[in-house]
């Protein structure tokens, strides 16, 4: 009875369906089409393979963001670290199923960007 249990335990293979470093690299934004000129660029997220990204927030025309820095994955979301201090960004971006969109929370202020 007991090997029956312990085969069938071995026969399911474990799923892990959050997102890996290289399907989430790429770059993300909010505007019409990739090669927007940076004034005309809302927000924009690009995740570099290397583990570096560069931030772009222009949503805010009194301080507008623009920040380079690195990434890590853990546990399907993305964390920015290492950018200057001083500047206030969203850091924790959460990646959909299928890694085309990313989501992010800063306080009341919701961000959602898709692969451009």
């Amino acid at each position: 009875m007991w090997i029956c249990v312990l085969i069938v335990s071995f026969s399911f293979t474990i799923s892990d369906d959050r997102p890996k470093a290289a399907g989430v690299a790429g770059k993300y934004g909010v505007c019409a089409y990739a090669e927007a000129p940076a004034q005309e660029i809302s927000v924009e997220l690009t995740l570099n393979p290397d583990n570096t990204f560069h931030y772009i927030d222009n949503s805010n025309s009194e301080n507008k963001i623009d920040v380079s820095g690195k990434w890590t994955l853990y546990e399907g979301d993305i964390y920015l670290t290492d950018y200057p201090t001083g500047k206030s960004i969203h850091k924790i971006w959460k990646t959909e199923k299928d890694s085309s969109c990313l989501k992010s929370r800063k306080g009341m202020t919701y961000y959602r960007l898709c692969k451009i």
